[in-house]
């Protein structure tokens, strides 16, 4: 007969709890928090709440059982990794539950898998590579941020002003494409990240900023982007203290929409235009635009 090892230790930590007739509604009534154990804060990972796959790990899982690799080599591959299971935030069962209840039925295109190969291998070539790539709960794809090491070091140089260019066409799987962009030393553009949202919900860009500035350390000084109210607002909430500015070529390719009908179009396109890019400091361009207002009898116009 095997022996029980198990035994009290005495604790009173307990809560009571009554059905109340009245309300038809179980009643919490007493809670004593009056416990005898020691509190551990490494085991806090173990708790349901606190378990959870990285990406990385994800990755591998993913591989590795598409190779055939069993779920305990896997698990003892990423604690050795970590230095230790306790270091891994999740357990094997979590590993061997993502593999039946997610991988298994996963509808990831394979687009994407072909991309997180791709990141993955980059990763292995150059640490200093940084992706993250966001997942809906049917490990459909969302989003992703991809940065080099080159834009990494590009960004401690040139990165106190960034551009962000969301204006490009969508590809076949219809995700926009979003470019970070900073000017060098010699003036031209510099690339400092990538990368491709599930939609342009202010909820996407609020991933895509949050990751982009977890990847460079800081949040740059100032950043340009289009009119766009979804980046407006993802700026405001994930970069408070970045100043935020409107890119001037897309608000002056739209004066022949706002501005084309107005019978005198020409001669104040012309003078706006020369305002605009020619004018070397801030008193001239003050002085140039009030004789514009005066000029064209636009003191009312809103």
């Amino acid at each position: 007969m095997r022996k029980n090892t198990i035994s009290a230790a005495g604790c009173k930590a307990r809560i009571y709890v009554k059905f109340d007739k009245a309300v038809q509604d179980w009643v919490l009534y007493k809670v004593d928090l009056t416990q005898s154990h020691h509190y551990s804060p490494r085991k806090a990972v173990h708790y349901h709440e606190y378990r959870q796959l990285t990406m990385h790990a994800k990755c591998v899982i993913e591989d590795n059982d598409e190779a055939g690799i069993r779920p305990n080599k896997t698990f003892l591959a990423l604690s050795n990794e970590a230095g230790s299971p306790s270091n891994l935030g999740f357990s094997e069962k979590d590993l061997r539950n993502y593999i039946t209840a997610r991988l298994r039925n996963s509808n990831v295109n394979a687009d994407v898998r072909e991309m997180m190969s791709y990141f993955m291998r980059m990763k292995d070539i150059n640490p200093n590579f940084f992706y993250a790539v966001k997942l809906d709960e049917e490990c459909k794809f969302k989003s992703a941020v991809w940065v080099d090491a080159r834009c990494r070091a590009s960004y401690e140089y040139y990165g106190d002003v960034v551009s962000v260019d969301s204006t490009y066409s969508t590809n076949r799987h219809g995700l926009p494409f979003v470019s970070f962009v900073g000017v060098n030393h010699h003036g031209k553009s510099t690339l400092l990240g990538c990368a491709l949202l599930g939609n342009e919900e202010i909820g996407s860009y609020e991933w895509v900023f949050s990751q982009w500035v977890k990847c460079m350390g800081t949040a740059p000084k100032s950043i340009i982007t289009d009119q766009c109210r979804s980046l407006y607002r993802a700026i405001k909430n994930t970069l408070p203290d970045t100043r935020h500015w409107w890119c001037i070529w897309h608000i002056m390719n739209k004066l022949p929409s706002k501005l084309g009908g107005y019978r005198r179009y020409g001669a104040l396109s012309g003078d706006l235009n020369d305002i605009v890019w020619n004018s070397r400091t801030e008193e001239s361009f003050e002085d140039d635009w009030t004789d514009f207002i005066d000029e064209y009898n636009l003191h009312n116009n809103t």
